[in-house]
C-alpha cells in the first residue's frame, strides 16, 4: 500500500488504521481485505439509483426476449461500471459477477454507448486486449459516428475471445446519456447476423 500511494510505510499503516476503525477494511492475519462497511455503503449507493428500479421492467423484458444477459451501466470517471444485470436463461451464459466491474469504455459495447452520446470522454490512451479491439482514434471516432447512426453499439470479441455484446443508450428527460443498457452473450449465439435485431430490441428497451 505504502508503494501505490507513495508514501512512507509507517503512514500507510496509520492510514489503513484509520480505515479499519472506520470498516472499510478488516485485517486478516498480517493482511487487509474490503472491510463490511464497503457493503452497506455500496448498497446504499444503489438504493440511492432510482433509474435502476425504474430499468428492472425493461431489463426483464429484454432478457425474456433474447434469453442472454442484460446489464446496465453508468459512466464513472473514465470508465464503465456495471450496476444492475438480469442473467441469461442459459446455462452457458456471461452473467455473475457483472455488478460493479468497471470496464474501459473503448473495449465494451456499453461503454461506446456512453462515449457517442457524450456521457464519457474517449480515454487517451487505447489499450489492447484482444486482436479485435479498437486500438485507432480514427477508427473509433468513425464507430462512434456509426453509434450515435444507429441508435446501438456492438462489440465483437473486443474485450474478452467468444464474448459479443450490444447496447444502447438511456436517455433522461432532457434527452441526455445517462447510462447504457446493453445484451451479452457467447459469439455462437450472437453471431454477426443477430447483432441488428438485438440491437433494435435493445434500443426499443
Amino acid at each position: 500500500m505504502a508503494a501505490s500511494l507513495g508514501v512512507h510505510k509507517s503512514t500507510a499503516s496509520r492510514l489503513a488504521g484509520v480505515l479499519e476503525r472506520a470498516g472499510l477494511l478488516t485485517r486478516s492475519g498480517r493482511r487487509f481485505r474490503l472491510g463490511l462497511e464497503v457493503i452497506r455503503l455500496g448498497t446504499l449507493a444503489m438504493r440511492s439509483m432510482d433509474f435502476i428500479a425504474s430499468m428492472q421492467p425493461a431489463m426483464e423484458k429484454l432478457s425474456q426476449q433474447t434469453g442472454e444477459t442484460v446489464n446496465l451501466a453508468v459512466p464513472d470517471g473514465q470508465h464503465v461500471l456495471n450496476v444492475a444485470e438480469v442473467p441469461s436463461t442459459f446455462i452457458l451464459n456471461s452473467s455473475g459477477g457483472w455488478i460493479g466491474r468497471r470496464t474501459t469504455p473503448h473495449a465494451v459495447a456499453n461503454g461506446k454507448v456512453l462515449m457517442a452520446y457524450g456521457a464519457l470522454g474517449v480515454p487517451e490512451h487505447l489499450e489492447r486486449y484482444t486482436p479485435q479491439t479498437i486500438t485507432s482514434p480514427d477508427a473509433l471516432s468513425a464507430e462512434l459516428k456509426t453509434i450515435r447512426l444507429n441508435g446501438y453499439a456492438t462489440a465483437v470479441a473486443e474485450l474478452e475471445e467468444g464474448l459479443v455484446a450490444v447496447a444502447s443508450p438511456v436517455l433522461d428527460g432532457s434527452g441526455s446519456c445517462v447510462a447504457a443498457l446493453s445484451v451479452s452473450g457467447p459469439a455462437f449465439r450472437m453471431p454477426p447476423e443477430s447483432l441488428d435485431r438485438l440491437g433494435r430490441l435493445c434500443a426499443e428497451a
